[in-house]
C-alpha cells in the first residue's frame, strides 16, 4: 500500500510538471509573454496580485532591490504556484548567488553588466547541470516544488534545458564585446539595460536617446541572427507597439514602481487644483 501511494504521488507530480510549459519554451515558440521587474514591492501577495493581472513572468531584482533570499524564495514559490515564471536578476556571476536562486525556484537568471565572454561562461557553468555546466544537485527544493523526483537524470536534463539565461548588456564595453558575449553556448537571450547604457554612452537619464536606441537595435539584430531572445525595459505604453513590430515577444513592462507611478499620475491628473467650489443648486 505504501509503495502504491508513493507511485501515485510520483505520477501526480510528473503530470503536473508536464502540463506547465516553461517560459523559455513558450518564448521559443513565438508566444507573446509579458513581465515586469519587482524592485520595490515584495511578498507572496504582491506576486499573486501581478499574477491575477495576467503577467507571464516576474523579474525579482536582487541587484538593485533590498530583497534577501528568504523573501525572494517566498515570492518564487508563490509565482510557481500561480503559473507565473519567476526570474531572478542576481548582482553578479557567483556560484552561490546563481545556484541558490535556481534551487529556490527561479526559472531563469538575468546577469547584469555583462562585458566579457568569461562572465557568460561562469553563468552557464553555475546554472546548468553536467554536461552543460557544473551546478550542484539537490532534488528537494523550490525548483521541483518539493515533489518526489522519480527520474533524477531526466529531471536534471529538463532543468538544464529549460532554465532561461539572459545576459544584460548595458555598457560601452558590453557593446564592443557583444559578438563574443552573444556567441557563448548556453546563453538564451539578451536584455539591454538602457538606464546604465545611456550613462555609459554619455547621455545619463536619456534612455530613449537615438544613440542608445540605435545601440540596442544593433544588439537585437545580432540576437535575431543567433536565434536568441531579446528584451528591453519598456517604460511607456506608447513604446510597446514599436518593439513588438521588431519581433520582440519577451515584453518587459517597466517596474512595479513604474506601474504604481503611472496609475498615481493618471488619478492625480484628474484633480482640479484651486479653491474647492460647491455646485450651485438649480
Amino acid at each position: 500500500m505504501r509503495g502504491m501511494r508513493s507511485q501515485q504521488a510520483r505520477t501526480r507530480s510528473d503530470a503536473i510538471a508536464m502540463t506547465k510549459r516553461a517560459l523559455k519554451e513558450r518564448l521559443r515558440s513565438g508566444e507573446i509573454c509579458t513581465g515586469t521587474f519587482l524592485l520595490f514591492l515584495s511578498g507572496g501577495d504582491v506576486v499573486q496580485f501581478f499574477a491575477g493581472l495576467g503577467f507571464d513572468y516576474l523579474i525579482i531584482d536582487m541587484e538593485h532591490g533590498s530583497l534577501d533570499l528568504s523573501r525572494a524564495r517566498e515570492m518564487m514559490l508563490v509565482a510557481r504556484a500561480c503559473g507565473v515564471a519567476p526570474i531572478v536578476r542576481v548582482s553578479e556571476a557567483q556560484y552561490s548567488l546563481v545556484t541558490r536562486a535556481l534551487d529556490a525556484g527561479a526559472e531563469g537568471i538575468v546577469l547584469p553588466r555583462v562585458e566579457t565572454r568569461a562572465q557568460c561562461q561562469d553563468l552557464v557553468r553555475f546554472a546548468r547541470y553536467t554536461p552543460l555546466g557544473e551546478r550542484g544537485v539537490t532534488t528537494f527544493g523550490g525548483h521541483n516544488d518539493y515533489r518526489p523526483v522519480a527520474d533524477v537524470p531526466g529531471f536534471l536534463a529538463e532543468r538544464s534545458r529549460n532554465i532561461l539565461l539572459i545576459v544584460q548588456i548595458e555598457t560601452r564595453a558590453g557593446l564592443e564585446n557583444s559578438d563574443e558575449i552573444l556567441s557563448e553556448p548556453g546563453i538564451d537571450g539578451c536584455l539591454i539595460g538602457t538606464g546604465d547604457l545611456s550613462l555609459s554612452l554619455g547621455y545619463p537619464g536619456q534612455v530613449n536617446h537615438p544613440d542608445v536606441i540605435a545601440a540596442a537595435e544593433k544588439i537585437f539584430a545580432k540576437c535575431r541572427e543567433k536565434n536568441l531572445l531579446w528584451t528591453i525595459p519598456i517604460r511607456n505604453p506608447d513604446e510597446t507597439a514599436r518593439w513588438q513590430a521588431s519581433g520582440m515577444n519577451m515584453l518587459s513592462l517597466t517596474t512595479d514602481g513604474g506601474l504604481l507611478a503611472a496609475g498615481a499620475r493618471l488619478f492625480l491628473s484628474s484633480v482640479r487644483r484651486g479653491p474647492a467650489t460647491a455646485a450651485t443648486p438649480a
